[in-house]
């Protein structure tokens, strides 16, 4: 199941669907900022709790939850799971951050849940003419780049 989000977190869910690794439009104002590192948190914190025996890597979450890396981290670090040591990133399970996550988990609404199932998404396909119309700018872009 996934976790309905706000309009500025569809964007990242439709990138999970496709397969794809999205991020907002930097800069984030102050309430963007918090909206998203809160999604980033609870996604991160179902990765760790879901695929507890995987080895944890930066790419792996990215890959499999859509995020980019460089918001992965940054959550991480605003959540102090995140350490250097011995010449390597570590991420640290830290267990009263893990459990405050769980226990808000168990008392959110269920109504706010649907099946990945029934979400119907089909990536926009230009058409033949929009793909001539973009060809013909790439070339005369070219053309314009060897008069120079």
């Amino acid at each position: 199941k996934i976790r309905l989000p706000t309009c500025k977190n569809c964007k990242l869910v439709l990138y999970r669907m496709e397969g794809k690794i999205g991020s907002p439009e930097k800069p984030l104002s102050d309430l963007g900022l918090i909206s998203y590192r809160a999604y980033w948190k609870d996604i991160i914190l179902y990765y760790l709790i879901n695929y507890p025996d995987r080895e944890i890597s930066f790419k792996a979450i990215s890959e499999e939850m859509g995020i980019q890396s460089n918001d992965i981290v940054s959550t991480l670090q605003f959540l102090g799971m995140i350490k250097y040591w011995r010449g390597k990133h570590v991420i640290l399970k830290k267990e009263h951050i893990i459990e405050d996550y769980l226990e808000r988990t168990r008392r959110r609404p269920k109504d706010r849940e649907i099946s990945a199932e029934f979400l119907k998404w089909k990536p926009y396909e230009p058409s033949g003419k929009e793909k001539r119309q973009a060809e013909q700018i790439k070339k005369k872009q070219e053309e314009r780049q060897k008069q120079r």
